[in-house]
């Protein structure tokens, strides 16, 4: 009865750390500072600098294709490109998003809403016009199909003696399997105006 009662015990205790790690895990974390609305507002508000841009990729993982790694994928035609202002919100938001890499990191809803959004054409080419002065972060979720390859062992190739059919030595057959897949890449940056006017090109 002793052991039974031990083992239930163990078991309760291995589930309870189990718990606490896929919470850990899963838990969402956000800025602990008072989101500023009326600073976020006055940094979106209608100036005359533009910001020109590219938003593209490129394969952060060769999958088994080499070649592919050094790919540039534009960002298809219609993808969304986002501007948050630079308020000390986000920017803690921010920090705690490359601190907290394996964790869910977000922005409160009210924060969510000040921001910009354009879309990309068909070069991955996005344009935000009637900006003041100021600091701005900008991001795109790029996708993109790739290409992939596995290799396989397929068989075995055997060598044989010609006279008595005794098998010699044997080695491994292999193929390789090509295969699609789509992935996508956040590509971001933080950028700055610092005069009426500008004119702003940049690359995600």
């Amino acid at each position: 009865m002793k052991k039974i009662t031990k083992f239930k015990n163990l078991l309760f205790f291995v589930l309870l750390l189990t718990s606490i790690s896929t919470y850990a895990q899963t838990k969402t974390i956000m800025p602990e500072s008072a989101f500023d609305k009326d600073l976020a507002l006055t940094m979106l508000k209608e100036g005359t600098a533009t910001i020109n841009g590219v938003a593209s990729t490129k394969q952060k993982n060769t999958y088994g294709l080499n070649a592919a790694a050094n790919a540039t994928h534009f960002a298809p035609k219609g993808s969304v490109v986002t501007l948050f202002p630079m308020t000390p919100y986000f920017k803690e938001f921010l920090k705690l998003r490359k601190k907290n890499k394996k964790q869910s990191v977000h922005l409160s809803e009210e924060a969510f809403k000040y921001r910009l959004e354009a879309k990309t054409d068909e070069f991955g080419h996005f344009q935000f016009i009637k900006m003041k002065p100021g600091k701005y972060y900008i991001e795109c979720i790029v996708s993109f199909a790739a290409t992939g390859a596995n290799v396989v062992q397929t068989g075995t190739s055997t060598l044989y003696n010609t006279n008595n059919g005794q098998a010699l030595s044997s080695s491994p057959v292999y193929e390789k399997f090509f295969y699609n897949y789509d992935f996508a890449n956040r590509e971001s940056q933080i950028v700055e105006l610092t005069k009426d006017g500008e004119i702003l090109n940049i690359k995600l």
